[in-house]
């Protein structure tokens, strides 16, 4: 099939499942197809329930791909624009990034959760109303580490990539946590961080943290608007000192945009860093051959430390580049490899035919033009096709 499949997601109505789990476990069999899900969890570590939300990629249910996964803090406050973002990036006309499983994780006492350690301090001055419940962010991390993580990873495809982006307070969390956990989450979005009263201690441990920690490695990405910098520019002043060249890092700040309107900038602007060498066009009218996007995808594999396939499209329309110049073998061998990565795809065994057609091999286009009909009776363009085929002399 010569176009590639392309369909738009329009997140609409978000269709609630909610599954009551005992630590990490639930019937996933009761669940809806729905690209947005909700779970309770019964946590034994914060002795509560505590909800999460979970927005699939599109196809994730007609394919058997692995994913990384985007945990958001503040979940109920950026779970929908950031989903509409991560799948704006991620498809096929964009291709800025891959697509991505996104956690949600929603908050009963965010001020308890988000500051390690317990200060009644805010603006200088004791606050027993505001800051009475601070100090559980050691349970919080514990309970994201020991409960929700290995929820997500036992019961959704994911690969072992995970970001975390947090707002403000939660920005003070994403600090903690990759000082306490370094490889919890490979990748940091922070913005705004809000880094006040007595866990600003935890600027003063960042230091002595990255000095003990060379070899770490991964992103992280601090943003602010038009607000105070003393805090932000102490923690970048000890990346840009102490930080190895194995962490890669960047600082943006929005002048235009306050601390609560930062958010949809910072996420796109930090989406594109963490993936700044994933792009490949695919309109550009120049030929790749499957060397190129071997290579391609090999430097992406060693960058993000796991095996990163190319798409079905991409790899199809790929082939379609070199087919209809008349590169006949360079077509077939991206085909092949598409094969081998989607083999219950219908359209890779379409174009496989259509290749073999050109090249005048009749019976392997017949036989990749039955496969695909058998995994798609709808497929009326090549029983025509195949019919035709079949009735020749």
């Amino acid at each position: 099939m010569k176009a590639a499949i392309r369909s738009f997601n329009f997140l609409g109505v978000f269709i609630f499942c909610m599954i009551f789990i005992n630590a990490a476990k639930a019937q996933l069999d009761t669940i809806p197809a729905s690209d947005n899900k909700a779970f309770l969890i019964n946590s034994k570590t914060l002795n509560e329930q505590r909800s999460i939300w979970v927005h699939l990629p599109e196809g994730y249910y007609a394919t058997t791909q692995t994913y990384p996964t985007l945990y958001l803090l503040d979940g109920e406050g950026h779970f929908r624009y950031v989903s509409e973002l991560v799948d704006y990036l991620s498809s096929y006309d964009r291709n800025r990034i891959p697509q991505m499983i996104v956690v949600a994780i929603l908050n009963i006492d965010r001020t308890r959760d988000f500051t390690p350690i317990h200060s009644l301090l805010f603006g200088g001055k004791v606050d027993s109303t505001l800051m009475r419940t601070t100090g559980g962010g050691a349970k919080f991390l514990q309970f994201i580490q020991t409960e929700v993580v290995p929820f997500v990873d036992s019961n959704f495809r994911v690969q072992p990539y995970r970001i975390l982006a947090a707002h403000s307070l939660g920005g003070t969390f994403g600090a903690y946590a990759k000082e306490a956990a370094p490889n919890l989450f490979k990748s940091m979005i922070l913005m705004s961080p809000a880094i006040y009263g007595g866990n600003s201690e935890i600027l003063r441990r960042f230091k002595p943290f990255l000095q003990r920690h060379q070899n770490l490695s991964g992103k992280i990405f601090i943003s602010i608007g038009n607000e105070n910098m003393q805090t932000v520019d102490t923690l970048i002043s000890q990346i840009k000192m102490y930080a190895p060249k194995t962490l890669a890092w960047q600082f943006r700040q929005y002048k235009e945009e306050n601390h609560f309107s930062v958010t949809y900038k910072s996420m796109y602007d930090a989406l594109k860093f963490i993936y700044q060498d994933w792009f490949i066009d695919n309109y550009d009218t120049t030929k790749l051959s499957y060397k190129d996007i071997e290579l391609h995808f090999a430097r992406l594999s060693r960058e993000f430390g796991y095996t990163i396939y190319p798409t079905e499209e991409l790899m199809n329309n790929a082939g379609y580049k070199q087919l209809n110049t008349g590169n006949i073998d360079a077509a077939i061998e991206i085909f092949r490899k598409n094969l081998i990565n989607f083999p219950n795809s219908w359209n890779a065994f379409d174009s496989m035919g259509e290749a073999y057609l050109k090249k005048g091999e009749k019976r392997l286009a017949i036989k990749n033009y039955e496969r695909s009909i058998t995994l798609n009776p709808n497929n009326e363009a090549g029983k025509k096709i195949l019919t035709e085929l079949k009735n020749e002399k």
